[in-house]
């Protein structure tokens, strides 16, 4: 246990609490024989599709390789500008670098999703991200997208379950992009994510890019991004209980909102219904407190240290601060009341409260 009483990432605790249907799900899937792309990974598109109100899910290897082919079938490509938030994991830029367009970065407001749009260059495409599972605001994001006739990918990795309004994370977008990652609110116990989309040409293109751009007997120059049949089994068993899962870490956060500071938090508004995937607070001596806490066996992370247009330090300064600023706290399902307790009670220790 690395010697911490509390862990940031209770992905053991999730499979404890599902060993046995986990455990037979993938048997299930290995006694039919089917690898990849069966009818385990069908009925996850399927279900998928359908939860999140998209005509078309596409399971692919990896949410990084979801964003590229997202761009790659809306017809992004070099010689096209691509507006992007300065403060996201660096995936996010990866995917439009590894295209190889023009990337413009903007400042972020204070719940860490994109700000204004500041630039008189007219993109081809916006990348947007509801970081930390708090939904950026999408109709001004939306009406700036359709203004300008730029394609409108939402960067949806962290943000599964979350809602804006009445529509879902994972609709807020001409494409959208889930991720299966085991650090993610719907873990694979080994990667994956999801290309959800209405537009039938961009769903038969990520369709041909998973899998080396197959055409019939034909092939082109495609990738190899697929999850395997047992993964996609064990995320179905997870989709069944999402809802629950997603309600205990609802709990969780205001359980912390009760015991600390409010305005502590990186939070989104009211009206906007978190997937609550991190738990992140802004506060001053942020590196002294993760020491203390980790001292007092308590797991932390900084999401994230840096912007991702470092050479250009100074021109994005809500991103900045919040880079200075920013400690994520364990959230998960299976925390317990009185662990959320202890970490409460320790922060207030370091700071006197």
């Amino acid at each position: 246990m690395n010697g911490y009483k509390i862990r940031f990432n209770g992905l053991d605790r999730l499979y404890d609490h599902y060993k046995t249907e986990f455990n037979e799900a993938a048997q299930k899937s290995w006694q039919l024989g089917s690898a990849v792309l069966g009818k385990e990974t069908e009925k996850l598109e399927n279900s998928i599709a359908k939860k999140y109100s998209r005509q078309y899910a596409v399971a692919v290897g990896s949410a990084t390789d979801g964003l590229y082919f997202a761009l790659r079938a809306a017809g992004i490509g070099t010689e096209h500008k691509v507006f992007c938030p300065v403060l996201s994991y660096v995936a996010t830029a990866g995917a439009i670098k590894r295209i190889g367009s023009k990337i413009y970065f903007h400042d972020t407001g204070n719940d860490g999703n994109i700000g204004e749009f500041i630039y008189k260059d007219k993109p081809d495409a916006v990348v947007y991200v509801n970081l930390f599972g708090n939904i950026a605001e999408y109709d001004r994001i939306k009406t700036y997208c359709k203004n300008n006739q730029a394609i409108l990918i939402e960067d949806a990795a962290q943000s599964q379950g979350a809602y804006y309004g009445e529509i879902p994370s994972g609709a807020l977008g001409d494409v959208s992009v889930f991720s299966f990652d085991p650090m993610k609110n719907m873990p694979s116990f080994g990667s994956g994510g999801m290309v959800l989309t209405d537009n039938k040409d961009i769903y038969e293109r990520v369709v041909s890019l998973r899998r080396h751009a197959q055409h019939g007997q034909s092939f082109n120059y495609g990738y190899n991004s697929v999850i395997s049949e047992d993964h996609a089994a064990q995320l179905n068993l997870l989709l069944d209980h999402y809802d629950q899962l997603q309600d205990d870490r609802e709990r969780i956060a205001n359980r912390y909102y009760g015991n600390l500071p409010n305005k502590i938090f990186i939070k989104s508004n009211e009206d906007i219904k978190s997937s609550y995937h991190k738990l992140v607070m802004l506060t001053n001596n942020r590196d002294q407190l993760k020491e203390y806490l980790t001292e007092q066996g308590i797991e932390t992370k900084i999401h994230y240290s840096q912007i991702l247009d470092p050479i250009h330090q100074g021109l994005y300064p809500v991103a900045e601060n919040i880079c200075r600023q920013a400690i994520s706290l364990p959230i998960y399902p299976f925390l317990q009341n009185e662990e959320i307790d202890y970490i409460c009670e320790k922060i207030k220790d370091f700071y006197g409260i």
